[in-house]
């Protein structure tokens, strides 16, 4: 044991300082060496120095290459322990070697996902890092010496010396000037006391202190399940743990209960470590002398226990029998175990795997079998008599119930709520105690927390679950896991217990349905409706036994229809006063359609015509034409009441079809029927409110309301008539249909012209790059230019003479008033588009030349002119320049327009500049103004 230790020492040394100072290489002898370790120590040795065995390239395993070749290596014939899972992973072993694989003792031995481990292995998988010798242990008074042990003897008095002596093979110590003493097969409490007198016999006045020194080394053998078989050289102090120790522990085969000590071929002793894990009882850990033999048979009978037990592994058995006696070896169960059931995995004499039920109270003495998994459940997480509290409270939770427990014994007073709850509708859930199906209750509380009356409290039963809701939205999608569960314990043919709300309610949605729960349960749920909300009639759709879907009429204003009780999918719709019906009932319309076959009908209605709403409406049994007009809104100020027309259409069923008019009274209730029409009509010449805009140059500028056929001579005389300064011949009036006229050939125009830069690119570039240019320079222009609506009126003449082209108004119309101008303006294929003050001496030309002249491009032969009424002026085909002064007057635009070089679209080309210019000018006298 001592040169092991020493050469694994030095082994150490020589490889820390390779390894720390990475300077220097590696010799092979060293390697060599290190390979003598087993492949833990080898582990352990270079983790102690921070090396990666993998970054040196075949340390990992021992012995040379001839040797691996000729038998199997260490690594094949006994398993590598893993020190951080503290398990061993069984090698691959040949086809003629065989193997106890534990994991058929095992029957689903696992818990979760962590498989169950033999009990007891994991004590020698940490191996030591030093082999160094017990030296400073204090020595027992029963040690036995033998060759090898020394002692230390040191004389004082008379005479003071010190001696070290050692025990020869004779057995005998040679004291200087004494002589030999055998002290060899003496205890050392008995060699102490006999070299004592003899030295205070022969030496008169000297005493001595008598001590063991170096003690000798033993040579034992360790056979058997043991990691490493050999024989080992161990300090004389060895116990046999300490050489299982040395060998690098026990196999996963072998056994922990029933070791054994030889020596001189008898058993002298048996070791189960389980007394030292389980009671750290040493007793049977006993030193060992030179030759003893620690053999380690193989593991015997096992049982896996697993659950809610202290200890879970698999534990071998030596005098256990039952059940009671393997939760003592695994700990006893813990607090969470339910012991009234109990599974057993065995493997049947048939050679299947069963489960066998155990009573683990009264069933402890049930005999256990090899291979034998006990399982020990847990107790449920569900709770029992209790009540859980969710939502908006000050102290959510599980609260313990007891008989006659009440609802205000856990929410008092308005202080157990947080800010703002909804005390008109607490939802309750109580689950079957046999069925597990949940029941609803709705829970009025604000009666209770305003005059504590007892009627109002609500008695709470064990497991019931409290819902308080804030006054906030969403409160539905809380609801959804409980909705959920509704749905999914429904059963066949059953309808799930569930209503939603929909429309004008401040928390539209899906409820539960609860016990004998009404119309105004259902609004309380849903937080009551919203200021806009129709109260005289609501919708109800309600599936019948045939799952089809009926719908009621029902007013929401009488107390009767409120009580109305609820069925299970019961659909309620309220309507905003102000928004249209069809999103809400397009969905319930689409249903009653699609239901419909030869034995049902389509439960459709339409109304039309002058009523706030019209569409479409799911017809409801012995529906009148009042209801249907009340779905629809009502009736408008313009609706005629005196009748209306009703379009029935009606069939046999079979091949004959027809459609009827009948004039029907709506002072009335006409009873409808399904798929009827009901036009409600318009009172004759009734008119909505139109207005005139007047602007500029006018008295009392604004907007008038028209009377029925008023012209514009009669409006502008309403105004006062126009001012001093106002221009009358340059008066531009505008109107709604000509606006919209104007854009919509704009439109149309635009796509033309992009269709014909297409066609133009098609084309040779370099003929028509130019044109190209200019159309994309006129789809720009085009696509900034306003449509105005122009009407071109004589605005003095009107005046002047109201019988003589006056003009009938229209809502919408404009007439805009410049004043007095007394310009000419130029635009166009000029130098620089300008404007000048009018000269009763200038001609056409001269205006053209003072805005620099005519651009090369500029097209003489279409010159014209937009007249300050609108209207346009062609300039003489035979020579423009004889145009003289008076063809021109003060706010005329002369317009020189862009030759057009691509013959195609001369047409096209022509009408979009001059959209453009009269655009322009238009827009630009409004704007003025």
């Amino acid at each position: 044991m001592k040169f092991y230790t020493v050469k694994v020492t030095l082994i150490s040394l020589l490889f820390t300082t390779a390894f720390s100072t990475f300077s220097a290489e590696i010799s092979q002898a060293k390697i060599e060496q290190f390979k003598q370790l087993s492949p833990s120590q080898q582990k352990a040795l270079a983790k102690s120095m921070g090396v990666d065995l993998s970054s040196l390239g075949g340390l990992g395993t021992s012995g040379n290459k001839a040797s691996a070749q000729a038998s199997p290596t260490l690594t094949e014939l006994v398993p590598v322990r893993d020190n951080t899972t503290m398990a061993q992973v069984q090698p691959q072993l040949n086809p003629t070697q065989s193997s106890v694989d534990t994991n058929s003792l095992q029957f689903s031995a696992s818990v979760g996902n962590l498989k169950l481990e033999a009990f007891g292995y994991e004590l020698f998988a940490g191996e030591p890092s030093t082999f160094a010798p017990v030296s400073d242990v204090p020595i027992p008074s029963e040690y036995v010496l033998g060759p090898g042990d020394s002692l230390s003897i040191q004389l004082y008095g008379k005479e003071t010396v010190s001696y070290n002596l050692t025990v020869n093979r004779q057995g005998n110590i040679d004291i200087p000037q004494l002589g030999p003493v055998n002290v060899a097969g003496q205890s050392f409490s008995e060699a102490k006391n006999l070299l004592a007198s003899i030295i205070d016999e022969r030496k008169i006045g000297v005493k001595s202190n008598i001590s063991m020194g170096e003690l000798r080394s033993i040579r034992v053998f360790v056979l058997g399940e043991a990691y490493r078989a050999a024989s080992y050289t161990l300090s004389s102090l060895a116990t046999v743990t300490q050489a299982i120790y040395a060998a690098g522990g026990i196999n996963d085969i072998g056994s922990l209960r029933n070791i054994q000590v030889k020596r001189r071929g008898k058993v002298i002793a048996e070791l189960d470590l389980y007394q030292l894990l389980l009671a750290g009882d040493t007793s049977g850990d006993i030193s060992l002398m030179a030759g003893d033999v620690v053999f380690i048979p193989t593991v015997g009978s096992t049982v896996g226990i697993k659950g809610e037990i202290n200890r879970p592994a698999i534990y071998e058995l030596k005098n256990e029998q039952s059940i009671g006696e393997v939760i003592k070896l695994a700990g006893g169960v813990k607090a969470t175990a339910y012991e009234k059931v109990g599974k057993i995995g065995r493997i049947n004499n048939s050679g299947l795997r069963s489960v066998i039920s155990v009573n683990l109270l009264t069933g402890q003495n049930s005999k256990v079998k090899n291979g034998d998994v006990i399982e020990v459940g847990s107790v449920l997480s569900a709770l029992e008599q209790s009540i859980t509290v969710k939502g908006h409270v000050q102290r959510p939770g599980v609260y313990g119930w007891h008989n006659k427990l009440k609802l205000s014994d856990i929410l008092a007073n308005i202080n157990d709520f947080k800010a703002q709850p909804d005390l008109e509708y607490i939802l309750i859930t109580r689950k079957n105690p046999i069925t597990g199906k949940l029941s609803s209750y709705s829970v009025n509380y604000a009666d209770y927390i305003k005059q504590q009356t007892p009627a109002s409290d609500f008695s709470l039963q064990a497991e019931d679950t409290v819902y308080v809701f804030n006054k906030q939205r969403n409160r539905s999608e809380s609801l959804t896991p409980l909705l959920t569960v509704l749905k999914a314990q429904t059963e066949l043919a059953e309808a799930a217990n569930i209503v939603s709300i929909e429309g004008a309610v401040r928390n539209p949605g899906q409820y539960p349905l609860t016990e004998q729960a009404n119309v105004k349960d259902l609004l309380n749920a849903g937080m009551g409706y919203t200021q806009n909300a129709e109260l005289q009639y609501a919708l109800l759709a309600r599936k019948n036994r045939q799952l089809n879907t009926q719908v009621l009429y029902i007013d929401l204003s009488d107390d009767k229809a409120l009580n109305l009780p609820l069925s299970a999918l019961d659909r309620l719709f309220l309507f905003n006063r102000n928004e249209s019906r069809e999103p809400l009932l397009t969905e319930l319309i689409t249903e009653l359609r699609q239901q419909a076959d030869k034995s049902l009908a389509q439960n459709v209605v339409t109304i039309t015509g002058d009523v706030h709403f019209p569409g479409q409406y799911p017809y409801v049994v012995n529906m009148t034409s009042s209801e249907l007009i009340n779905l629809a809104g009502g009736l408008n100020e313009s609706s005629y009441l005196l009748d209306a027309d009703l379009v029935r259409f009606s069939h046999d069923g079979r091949e004959n079809a027809e459609i009827t008019h009948q004039n029907i009274t709506l002072a009335g209730d006409f009873l409808l029927q399904s798929l009827d029409t009901l036009h409600v009509k318009r009172i004759p010449e009734w008119q909505d409110k139109r207005e005139i805009k007047l602007a500029g140059e006018v008295v009392f500028p604004g907007s008038y309301v028209l009377q029925k056929g008023e012209t514009l001579s009669s409006v502008i005389a309403r105004a006062g008539g126009l001012t001093s300064e106002a221009d009358a011949s340059a008066a531009i009036f505008t109107r709604q249909a000509l606006k919209k006229q104007e854009a919509e050939k704009i439109a149309q125009l635009q796509a033309q012209l992009e269709s014909e830069s297409a066609q133009i690119q098609l084309t040779d570039k370099d003929r028509n790059g130019a044109a190209l240019v200019e159309s994309k320079t006129l789809i720009s222009k085009l696509n900034v230019a306003e449509a105005v609506g122009r009407l071109v009126i004589d605005l003095p003449r009107i005046l002047t003479d109201s019988k003589v082209g006056d003009i009938r108004l229209d809502d919408g119309d404009a007439l805009y008033i410049p004043k007095t101008r007394e310009s000419i303006s130029v635009i166009g294929e000029v130098q620089f588009a300008t404007s000048n003050l009018y000269n009763t001496g200038f001609a056409l030309d001269d205006y053209i030349a003072r805005s620099g002249g005519l651009k090369p491009r500029a097209d003489q032969e279409r010159i014209y002119i937009i007249k300050a009424d609108g209207s346009v002026q062609l300039a003489s085909n035979d020579n423009w320049f004889s145009l003289n002064s008076d063809s021109l007057s003060p706010g005329d635009t002369i317009v020189i327009p862009l030759d057009l070089e691509y013959k195609d679209g001369l047409t096209l080309w022509s009408a979009v500049t001059q959209i453009i210019y009269n655009s322009a000018v238009a827009v630009a006298a409004i704007g003025s103004l």
